[in-house]
């Protein structure tokens, strides 16, 4: 059995693909499917408090669309480097 996702490049971390995407679009909210899928594999709240216990501050909101609620998440400008 496998324990990579054929998406994540070999020795790329969830954390530093979640990371790169978010600050690739400062300030704007990234969906978390789309982290999701980056990343290869759906943890990634759980990646998210990683990064954060890092230091990184990274805002999270939930948005109504009729009966679906969607996470999204973004980088805050006072984030490290």
């Amino acid at each position: 059995m496998s324990t990579t996702h054929p998406s994540v490049e070999a020795g790329t971390s969830q954390c530093a693909i979640i990371l790169a995407r978010l600050q690739s679009t400062p300030g704007e909210w990234v969906p978390m499917p789309s982290l999701a899928r980056m990343a290869g594999g759906y943890a990634v709240h759980s990646r998210i408090s990683d990064l954060r216990s890092r230091g990184h501050i990274i805002d999270h909101c939930n948005r109504r669309f009729g009966k679906k609620t969607h996470s999204f998440y973004r980088l805050s400008d006072s984030s490290p480097h």
